[in-house]
């Protein structure tokens, strides 16, 4: 574990536009890297409900695109790479960690398993069974609740992940082309059957922010670090505004 130092705790569950969102977690990893930012987790919600696609993937490919301008739902590209997601205002948490790629994180497999076993054990405290399964997943009995993502920059990396509350499986299906070759590699035959949430699995809902600490808790005993709560410095939230009309242009998000 990479032990010692602080990691600056961000609660930011007001819900944002997918294009902001982005912004922000670019401009954490942009500045962490420059060694001008802290070591940062924060834990954010989508406000409206949107769709991110990964870095590599075609948005055509992935998102019903029509579908999602009947329903008004933006579309987004990430910095990262996975898949397609469908973030749900009111049934999922996002989370961020920006850090330094070292020890253990400096290697990608690794990372992905200290960081995402570091996001099961959270949920396992609120009473769920979630377990990692590699590379970069989490499950509850064999379902995904939690899929993450990466990006590197000079030395520095970030992941970003879904925490499943309340999957809303109509929206999934409707706007999310996945292809039938990944769910059937998971032994699944439709979304509904790859894909649980926390709530459904307790038979009860609960609270972000109880998610949220339970992050915190986590992530601050696996890697070792002091969490502090914090919030936005005032040369990320410039960066990040310089960085969201990026994510708003439609060449960037069909530029695969």
């Amino acid at each position: 574990m990479p032990g010692g130092g602080r990691l600056r705790f961000i609660l930011d569950l007001a819900g944002r536009p997918p294009w902001w969102q982005m912004a922000l977690d670019e401009a954490l990893l942009e500045l962490v890297s420059r060694g001008e930012s802290e070591p940062a987790l924060r834990v954010y919600t989508f406000s409206p409900s949107s769709v991110s696609i990964g870095y590599f993937q075609s948005v055509e490919e992935a998102v019903d695109l029509e579908e999602a301008r009947r329903r008004g739902v933006p579309v987004v590209r990430r910095f990262t790479g996975g898949g397609s997601v469908y973030h749900s205002e009111d049934g999922e948490v996002t989370y961020s960690i920006a850090l330094p790629a070292r020890g253990p994180l400096a290697d990608v497999g690794e990372s992905y398993r200290l960081l995402c076993t570091a996001v099961a054990d959270a949920l396992q405290s609120l009473g769920v069974a979630a377990a990692y399964r590699p590379p970069n997943d989490v499950e509850i009995g064999g379902r995904k609740v939690s899929g993450n993502a990466q990006a590197r920059r000079r030395g520095a990396l970030l992941q970003h992940g879904t925490i499943i509350l309340d999957p809303d499986y109509e929206a999934m299906e409707a706007l999310l082309r996945a292809p039938r070759a990944k769910l059937e590699s998971h032994g699944a035959a439709s979304v509904r059957e790859r894909v649980t949430g926390v709530n459904r699995e307790l038979g009860r809902r609960i609270d972000p922010v109880t998610v949220a600490e339970a992050l915190r808790r986590s992530f601050e005993e696996k890697l070792g670090l002091e969490t502090v709560e914090s919030w936005y410095t005032p040369r990320e939230l410039s960066l990040a505004r310089s960085l969201k009309e990026k994510y708003r242009s439609p060449h960037w998000l069909h530029k695969r």
